[in-house]
């Protein structure tokens, strides 16, 4: 991870989990904005801590000695976007920020325009609010249709849209949240009041569900 690419971050208030592997005396005597204190001898006993979503950003810095080792543990837990601050904090040029270092590790995910969570995905396809209605873009030929559900294959949607009604909430989905994004812009491009879910969405042939982070 470049400077310039933590600084962006940290200016655009991006969603990401930041560990400071130096010593916890270390890190409060002055950390980059938003870390979190893991001592590097501590990475291991720590998996537990860290957040389900397994598409979390996580950023590695230390003394500028080599975090190969944490890296290769962290992404050995299944966090595919785990990186090292180049140069750790010997070379960082930035500001410090002095005072207790949480331990404590959080994660938000900032969603994008239009997104949903999966717990309000789960809700709709629920079929809890008379006021929404879910569109599964999938390809025709995927397997299994959430109860309730309008099928049109995203690529067929521009043409299609008089099968939507305007007055209800559309929900989107598909396999991967790809196709249901493109789909959200389509929509709204056209008036329709809608949303989609950016996640791994698998559904079964009796119509059950199963959803997972990216």
């Amino acid at each position: 991870m470049p400077k310039n690419g933590m600084k962006k971050m940290i200016h655009d208030q991006a969603s990401y989990v930041l560990l400071d592997l130096r010593s916890k005396k270390a890190a409060d005597a002055g950390h980059i904005k938003g870390a979190f204190s893991l001592p590097a001898d501590q990475l291991a006993a720590a998996k537990d801590k860290f957040p389900k979503d397994k598409s979390a950003p996580i950023i590695l810095y230390n003394d500028g000695q080599a975090s190969a080792e944490a890296f290769a543990v962290v992404r050995g837990w299944g966090y595919k976007n785990t990186t090292v601050l180049d140069g750790g904090a010997k070379a960082w040029d930035g500001k410090f920020f002095p005072g207790d270092t949480p331990t404590k590790i959080t994660y938000v995910k900032k969603l994008k325009p239009g997104e949903i969570t999966i717990a309000e995905f789960k809700k709709a396809a629920a079929g809890k609010s008379a006021n929404t209605v879910i569109l599964d873009v999938r390809d025709a030929g995927a397997e299994g249709t959430i109860p309730g559900a309008i099928n049109i294959p995203q690529e067929e949607l521009a043409d299609r849209l008089t099968e939507l009604p305007k007055d209800k909430e559309i929900i989107i989905h598909c396999n991967t949240g790809i196709l249901a994004s493109m789909a959200y812009k389509t929509l709204q491009e056209k008036g329709y009041k809608a949303r989609y879910v950016d996640a791994v969405v698998q559904v079964a042939a009796d119509g059950s569900m199963e959803i997972s982070p990216k």
